[in-house]
């Protein structure tokens, strides 16, 4: 099964062979996510941060991984998905944790306070900035190895 980080992969490589960049409005997204679910761009219908039967992400985490508020070098959006080792994507809180991710990377913060502990993390931005793992266990470190969880 292909983990949200392939997805994210995918995606990407199949904006580039078919009809291109063609995001929903924020309405239709968050319409989506009240129903705990949204649409990949060949329109199926997924959890927010599962990927569909063909291996593509959903709308909704693609959008949450190409926003930067700075002009610092762009982190691959690929890796911007933590390893599902670091944060499951079936977790109830998952949509609210990459939420809170990329409202600190769109305000550039270097992290956030968890939704459910309330404990500071450091977005993938922040740590891709250090240019290197610190093997601390990062949630969101865009330096581990993207094998199959």
């Amino acid at each position: 099964m292909t983990n949200a980080s392939e997805a994210v992969h995918n995606t990407f490589e199949w904006f580039e062979r078919n009809s291109g960049w063609a995001p929903p409005d924020p309405g239709s997204i968050e319409e989506w996510l009240a129903d705990g679910l949204c649409r990949c761009p060949d329109e199926c219908i997924v959890e927010p941060g599962m990927p569909c039967p063909h291996g593509l992400a959903s709308w909704w985490l693609v959008l949450r991984c190409v926003d930067r508020a700075d002009r610092r070098p762009p982190v691959p959006p690929e890796m911007m998905v933590p390893h599902p080792r670091r944060l499951d994507p079936g977790r109830a809180d998952f949509v609210a944790i990459i939420d809170a991710h990329h409202g600190a990377l769109c305000a550039g913060r270097p992290g956030y306070a968890d939704p459910a502990t309330g404990l500071f993390v450091l977005t993938a931005g922040s740590l891709w900035d250090n240019g290197s793992c610190c093997q601390k266990g990062c949630r969101h470190c865009p330096f581990v190895r993207r094998e199959p969880a």
